[in-house]
């Protein structure tokens, strides 16, 4: 039986990814015509943010039932996701 606050939070992790696949495919197209490591960067960081976060969320959830694990494993994706994006708005463009 699956709880109201699990929905709750599947619902949420599929806006989430949903959200991050449209930034992601925005920046990567964005970065193809210019080479821009930066916006290929920046692409990378959102899709570690949100897909990768969010699939190994409820995949680690689903699968295992720890929710504290699944967390751990998020936090690891969004912790690298975010190493993306900082990267991106360093890198020098010339």
């Amino acid at each position: 039986m699956i709880y109201p606050s699990e929905l709750m939070a599947y619902v949420l992790w599929a806006v989430i990814i949903g959200l991050g696949v449209a930034v992601s495919i925005v920046a990567l197209r964005a970065s193809r015509p210019n080479h821009s490591r930066s916006l290929l960067l920046l692409g990378i960081g959102f899709l570690l943010i949100s897909v990768v976060a969010g699939a190994l969320w409820v995949g680690v959830y689903y699968f295992a039932g720890n929710p504290v694990m699944a967390d751990v494993g998020a936090c690891g994706a969004m912790a690298a996701g975010f190493a993306a994006v900082l990267a991106s708005v360093m890198v020098r463009t010339g």
